[in-house]
């Protein structure tokens, strides 16, 4: 017994849009993260410290901060806890600052500062170079990008 020719042609029809449905079923979880997803919004702003490296220790002109047996210890001791400052340093982002806008700043910008930062596994410490002016914080983060901060005096450096 043989099948007609068009009822051949209607399975191999069939069996075709069936293997294109489930295709598309399977790509549909990447159609939707790409076109109906928002990014999360602290990406639109660069952080300052590398979000995906594990922080070690923080070095300042008069402050150290470092994590010996799963605690933060300051040295000197800070009227602030050493984990509310690392805290604060590890949320920060900012607004990048273009070379132009940087440039137009540089007359303001006196005594920059230096704090190494040392993560686990790595190396070489992260060398962030920061301007603290009345009204706002200049860094160059870990992509080597200048970022505008605004955050009180006191925030990041107890006094």
């Amino acid at each position: 017994m043989r099948v007609a020719p068009h009822r051949r042609r209607r399975w191999n029809n069939i069996l075709i849009l069936a293997v294109v449905l489930f295709i598309g079923v399977l790509n549909l979880p990447t159609v939707i993260k790409t076109y109906f997803m928002q990014p999360p919004v602290a990406t639109q702003y660069p952080t300052l410290l590398n979000p995906n490296w594990q922080l070690q220790a923080m070095h300042f002109s008069h402050l150290s901060l470092e994590k010996n047996q799963g605690r933060w210890r300051a040295t000197p001791p800070s009227e602030i806890a050493p984990e509310t400052l690392v805290e604060r340093w590890k949320l920060l982002v900012g607004t990048e600052v273009d070379d132009a806008t940087y440039q137009s700043f540089q007359s303001m910008l006196r005594s920059p500062q230096t704090v190494e930062v040392w993560y686990s596994d790595r190396e070489e410490p992260q060398r962030i170079t920061f301007y603290q002016t009345p009204r706002f914080w200049l860094f160059k983060n870990w992509q080597d990008k200048w970022i505008a901060i605004s955050v009180e005096k006191g925030y990041l450096l107890p006094e």
